[in-house]
């Protein structure tokens, strides 16, 4: 069997912790990565992988096999995209996890014109406001709005900048009146955030006399999607605090209007997210690339600013 397909199988069994799985993201069968091993470690004369009925795992040997067939298998995609790319367009299949909340209003408006761009790449979009493991469940890229870890192996490349905007409906305002100052918010109905991830909800920043401040919101009204809770504040259940890539639209349309906008706090920006231990694949270089000249570099609300109404 080919040697190169060995180490192919090695590491995508290491990375999925399944040979299925790994099979799936080969295009092969299970019986075929399952020799493929089975001849990697005959021919090395050492395990690999210790095998349960329930998991994998490395051993002391099988881990710097690994990362040695990891570099190796990075060399070889560097050096045909060095061949390649100056005559040849991004292709093959690129796998993306995009968050939930972000697809409608950033996303998919953006994504046309890529694909179009690069008419032999493949999209694969994993939409999920969850944090995949990118290596584990085999995405090349996310787009991330959290703050990434400096542990995390994962190198963060900033897309746009985003800001914190708290909007509601013109009607709900009518009918409520407007909170002139952070205080006042106390008398409102507030639709919260709940991370996903945590379970916790999430409390509201403010930008105070060039001061971060804090604010626990009060509301009946709990959601798990920052896009649902744009919706719901357009509906009129209440104020929302949303990042300005989501408002921005409703914001021109007059569907919102911002609420204490001389207090607007920086949130998250939009970033790339890419394993830092993998070559930049020239698919992943070009996404990258592409989002970073259509997303607009200080944030949406530098668009909407000058061009809406506050409350």
């Amino acid at each position: 069997m080919d040697r190169l397909f060995c180490m192919q199988a090695f590491v995508r069994v290491v990375e999925h912790g399944a040979f299925g799985r790994a099979a799936d993201d080969l295009g092969a069968s299970r019986a075929s990565v399952t020799e493929a091993l089975g001849q990697l470690e005959k021919r090395l004369g050492v395990r690999l992988l210790n095998r349960t009925t329930r998991r994998l795992s490395l051993t002391d040997e099988g881990r710097s096999y690994y990362d040695d067939c990891v570099r190796v298998l990075d060399q070889i995609a560097e050096a045909e995209d060095k061949l390649s790319g100056a005559r040849l367009s991004p292709r093959g299949r690129l796998r993306v996890s995009v968050p939930q909340s972000f697809v409608n209003e950033v996303f998919f408006p953006a994504l046309a014109r890529f694909m179009a761009r690069y008419p032999q790449l493949s999209v694969e979009v994993m939409i999920t406001d969850r944090a995949v493991n990118l290596i584990e469940e085999g995405i090349d890229c996310a787009l991330r709005v959290v703050d990434i870890p400096p542990d995390s192996g994962l190198v963060a490349r900033p897309l746009s900048s985003s800001r914190w905007l708290t909007c509601a409906s013109p009607a709900y305002l009518a009918a409520h009146g407007v909170p002139e100052c952070i205080e006042d918010l106390a008398q409102h109905e507030c639709i919260r955030f709940i991370s996903p991830s945590t379970g916790r909800p999430r409390d509201w920043v403010f930008e105070e006399d060039s001061q971060l401040k804090t604010c626990v919101p009060y509301g009946n009204l709990r959601l798990t999607s920052l896009g649902a809770a744009t919706e719901a504040a357009i509906a009129g259940s209440g104020i929302a605090q949303v990042p300005d890539a989501l408002a921005f639209s409703a914001l021109l349309s007059g569907k919102l209007q911002a609420v204490l906008a001389e207090r607007i706090a920086p949130a998250p920006p939009i970033m790339l997210v890419y394993p830092g231990n993998r070559y930049l694949t020239a698919k992943v270089r070009a996404f990258g690339e592409f989002f970073a000249e259509v997303f607009p570099a200080e944030g949406w609300w530098s668009i909407t600013a000058g061009k809406v109404t506050s409350a």
